[in-house]
């Protein structure tokens, strides 16, 4: 007759986690670079379309107004911008002119005063009560 005793192994400790987790991690990174590079080239592509239609469209906006006329209108190429919008210049021919100009200035009335800027005598009253 054989006896048999058991003794009671440790208990088994859970075998480490698969090294299937740092692999997933790495591909998600990877995509989401890739997807921010592509989306950076996406959006320079499309600055650059938009600026070559704004050049575009300002070419064709210049050749048009040069080509538009008013009736009755020549060119004139005087380099006086003012004198062709209607301004006219003043130019005296000598200093002289300017000193023999009378130049009247106005002037206030002496004793002209306005009711509403005099100062309140209630209010001077409280100011002196709290001093």
């Amino acid at each position: 007759m054989s006896v048999r005793i058991e003794i009671p192994s440790p208990p088994k400790e859970a075998p480490p986690p698969p090294a299937t987790a740092p692999v997933d991690d790495t591909m998600r990174r990877l995509q989401i670079g890739i997807a921010g590079v592509l989306t950076v080239l996406l959006l320079v592509g499309m600055a650059g379309l938009i600026g070559d239609r704004a050049r575009e469209s300002a070419a064709g906006d210049a050749t048009a107004a040069a080509e538009v006329k008013m009736p009755g209108e020549e060119e004139k190429t005087s380099g006086a911008p003012l004198e062709e919008l209607g301004v006219q210049a003043v130019s005296p021919s000598s200093k002289d002119e300017n000193a023999a100009t009378p130049v009247k200035v106005p002037q206030a009335a002496p004793s002209a005063t306005v009711p509403d800027l005099e100062p309140d005598p209630a209010l001077q009253r409280a100011r002196q009560s709290n001093q």
